[in-house]
């Protein structure tokens, strides 16, 4: 009995100590960098992310961002809901509110490019 009640004054502890994942550029592959900032202030960073087939990013987090391929191919996403493929075209934009988390790999025979613009207050 001690022991549960123990457990149960410490559970609200454990369950918020989870690790943090890492942002948009913290996140490599394979401890290798992806992503590089072409400009950051108070409120935004942007910047390009690049994966050559084979490549991708491991696990990771934002808020709300902007994204333009430059450069398209065949992707692999995975995330809380499973794994999909995806084809990305180039020329083609699109915004987000944030993802929770999810990995990225480049599963095509062409290299993938993005650009991206995020909020910055809402990355850390």
């Amino acid at each position: 009995m001690k022991t549960l009640i123990i457990f149960l004054l410490l559970f609200p502890f454990l369950a918020t100590a989870q690790e943090r994942l890492p942002d948009t550029v913290e996140a490599g592959w394979k401890g290798e960098p992806v992503c590089v900032v072409l400009y950051e202030d108070d409120e935004i960073r942007t910047g390009t992310c690049t994966y050559p087939p084979g490549v991708g990013q491991d696990r990771h987090t934002h808020g709300p961002y902007y994204n333009y391929t430059i450069s398209g191919g065949q992707l692999s996403v995975t995330s809380s809901s499973g794994t999909r493929e995806v084809t990305i075209n180039a020329g083609r934009g699109g915004n987000s509110s944030g993802v929770e988390w999810h990995e990225l790999l480049n599963v095509g025979d062409t290299t993938i490019q993005f650009m991206f613009i995020e909020q910055k207050y809402l990355t850390k």
